[in-house]
């Protein structure tokens, strides 16, 4: 069995996102590793210098915007992750399309596991959406653990 001492823990805020990083914290916390935590963003697509203005905040163009938000939701989501402040971490933001980013970030990191939460989607929104992690399953350069937040009565 490998030692896992460096766990990558992509998240979209979803509640399959936290299941998946206290997962995570239980790993780090048997294993001694740390973890990276991050979210994928998808910058807009536009052309042009589009600002924001937001009474009593300067303007600021659609992807600062956006990647503040996001920061914001990020840390707001961590905040509220009981021991994560008892492993060593560290989170990121990342522009790019959710897949892609994560595959990119593996590449030459030597992450021993990726653990991630998928919201097991079905039928024409699997189709129309596509899965994250199905994609970071097939092309990952290491293991990868997927959770769910929920999982259906037998």
């Amino acid at each position: 069995m490998t030692d896992f001492k460096r766990i990558l823990v992509p998240v979209d805020f979803s509640e399959c996102s936290r299941v998946a990083v206290r997962q995570a914290i239980d790993l780090a916390q048997k294993y001694g590793a740390t973890l990276e935590l991050f979210h994928a963003y998808e910058p807009p697509y536009y052309v042009g210098d589009v600002l924001i203005q937001i009474p009593d905040k300067p303007a600021l163009s659609v992807h600062d915007y956006i990647r503040q938000s996001a920061q914001k939701l990020l840390d707001e989501m961590l905040a509220g992750i009981e021991g994560l402040d008892q492993v060593p971490y560290t989170s990121d933001l990342i522009a790019g399309v959710p897949a892609d980013a994560i595959l990119e970030k593996c590449q030459g990191a030597d992450y021993d596991l990726i653990i991630m939460g998928t919201h097991g989607r079905r039928g024409l929104s699997h189709l129309l959406m596509g899965s994250v992690a199905e994609r970071v399953i097939r092309q990952a350069s290491c293991p990868v653990l997927v959770l769910r937040d929920a999982y259906p009565a037998r």
